[in-house]
């Protein structure tokens, strides 16, 4: 994604869906510390990688162009475009650095949908939910079931351990853990880092139904 005049969210998104999460996959896997969290700054382009930790060999936090990623991998594994930053950067997540992870809203639902959709581009993520808000009808890849322990969550598993757990309103204290308000507003936090985003990508009922309809059956 080249640096250009008039250059939108929208356009950033869509890059990050065509190619860009891919090509961020690869950073996440040659990187000397694991990367949890990306940001590509919408107006010129310019990608920072964060590691999990913040401090020790390794986990100086890594800028460049988008241009001089590495070309696309074979999927986005488990990356998962989250919103934008106050900063108007897109905020991207990888979840395979997250073993667990809070969401908290109104609707967490909606939020939550908008990452299973995005999960399930990687044909080899399999989704397990307790809430018939997020299971997919089509298949087993995002089923619904019975989890122990109540409380409404999600497994998502690539066969790359560890599974990454996201629990749905969770009245526990959580490292890591994205708190939505009413607006489409929301505070980030991973760890030691904070990001305020402008906006969170959601699906709300109408939009779900639709695109349950249209995913192929799997075995």
């Amino acid at each position: 994604m080249s640096k250009a005049e008039g250059v939108t969210v929208t356009d950033t998104v869509q890059w990050l869906h065509d190619e860009g999460l891919a090509r961020l996959a690869l950073i996440s896997r040659t990187a000397p510390s694991p990367i949890v969290a990306f940001t590509v700054e919408v107006a010129t382009g310019t990608v920072t990688a964060f590691p999990v930790v913040v401090t020790g060999p390794g986990t100086d936090v890594l800028t460049l162009p988008a241009d001089d990623l590495p070309p696309p991998s074979d999927s986005p594994k488990r990356l998962v475009i989250i919103g934008l930053t106050a900063t108007d950067s897109v905020l991207v997540l990888d979840f395979a650095a997250i073993p667990a992870f809070v969401l908290r809203a109104e609707r967490p639902e909606t939020t939550a949908r908008a990452w299973v959709a995005q999960l399930l581009l990687d044909p080899e993520v399999t989704i397990i939910t307790n809430s018939p808000h997020l299971a997919v009808p089509a298949g087993i890849r995002c089923r619904h079931t019975f989890i122990p322990g109540g409380g409404t969550l999600l497994t998502v598993d690539d066969k790359r351990p560890p599974v990454t757990t996201i629990t749905l309103n969770s009245a526990d204290n959580a490292t890591d853990q994205l708190d939505v308000a009413e607006d489409g507003s929301a505070e980030l936090y991973l760890g030691n880092r904070f990001w305020q985003l402008r906006h969170v990508l959601s699906i709300d009922d109408p939009t779900w139904a639709t695109l349950i309809t249209q995913v192929e059956p799997s075995e």
